[in-house]
């Protein structure tokens, strides 16, 4: 009465079913956990990931936004920056109708060229600043006929395209750098276990930047900036402002209208880009060989 059953050795049963639970939860504390059922990574990876790699996943994911301008870039390039759809938007027709007429470089007869004729002058400029097609100071204009009616662009405009050109390259081929290094970074980083930001942190995180930068954009001005990103950038004495009564590229063009069309129809195709390739790396995180292997089952 009052005293508890003795084991073998005199050891209490009750001591020993609770040394036993101490002993298994011990053994459980330092087991490794493996995949959820939800497909991310439980604590203890999530522990290994922020102190190891989460670094080189950030970096990774800030790569992939260079990556995911190039391609959209190339991508609307290829289809000449929508122009057909902004022909119609924006009117171009009746600007160039309008300003055509009042052309003071002797032109005025751009007004019997055709929108077919305006789109595909529009596309050999695209081609001319990525260093293809006809060379921008044989560009000429033609009537519905097909007669030669005159040359397209002036000396001062094949001038700054050529320098479009020039900083095009220059842009692309720091693009394609980063992207190299971005799809090194991958392939030393499987190795380890790739450990990217979730897509919605990196998501909210990337568009806050953008939100920013609109802001600023929309209390500056954007006229300003875009008038300031051209003193900044091209040099001293390269013309760059033409007005649509002295330049048939700028009346085709609408410009500077279709160039904050454009870059609001490359802001959202590289969202939209960046957003799959992350969601391909997280993929890319839960194959098993490249998982590091304390997140293995």
């Amino acid at each position: 009465m009052g005293l508890k059953k003795m084991g073998k050795g005199g050891k209490g049963v009750t001591g020993t079913r609770r040394a036993a639970r101490i002993d298994r939860s011990a053994k459980g504390a330092h087991a490794v956990p493996g995949p959820s059922r939800a497909g991310g990574f439980r604590a203890g990876a999530t522990t290994q990931c922020e102190s190891g790699r989460r670094w080189a996943g950030r970096l990774v994911a800030v790569g992939l936004i260079f990556v995911s301008l190039v391609l959209s870039w190339h991508a609307l390039a290829k289809v000449d920056f929508l122009y057909p759809v902004w022909y119609s938007a924006l009117g171009i027709e009746d600007h160039v109708s309008h300003y055509g007429a009042r052309n003071r470089q002797g032109r005025h007869d751009f007004v019997l060229t055709e929108p077919a004729e305006h789109r595909r002058l529009f596309g050999a400029i695209v081609e001319g600043i990525h260093g293809r097609g006809t060379p921008l100071d044989q560009l000429v204009y033609r009537d519905r006929d097909g007669i030669v009616l005159g040359s397209f662009l002036r000396a001062d405009e094949v001038g700054h395209l050529r320098d479009v050109a020039a900083l095009v390259e220059k842009l692309l081929i720091a693009g394609w750098s980063i992207t190299a290094v971005t799809v090194i970074l991958v392939l030393l980083h499987g190795r380890r276990g790739v450990c990217p930001p979730t897509l919605v942190r990196a998501m909210l995180g990337y568009g806050i930047l953008v939100v920013l930068a609109g802001a600023v954009v929309g209390l500056v001005g954007p006229q300003e900036v875009f008038d300031g990103l051209h003193e900044w950038i091209f040099a001293s004495g390269h013309p760059w402002f033409f007005y649509y009564e002295d330049s048939l590229m700028t009346t085709v063009m609408k410009a500077p209208d279709i160039f904050g069309a454009i870059a609001a129809t490359w802001l959202v195709l590289h969202l939209i880009v960046y957003a799959l390739l992350l969601a391909g790396l997280r993929l890319l995180a839960n194959i098993p060989k490249f998982r590091h292997p304390a997140e293995q089952s």
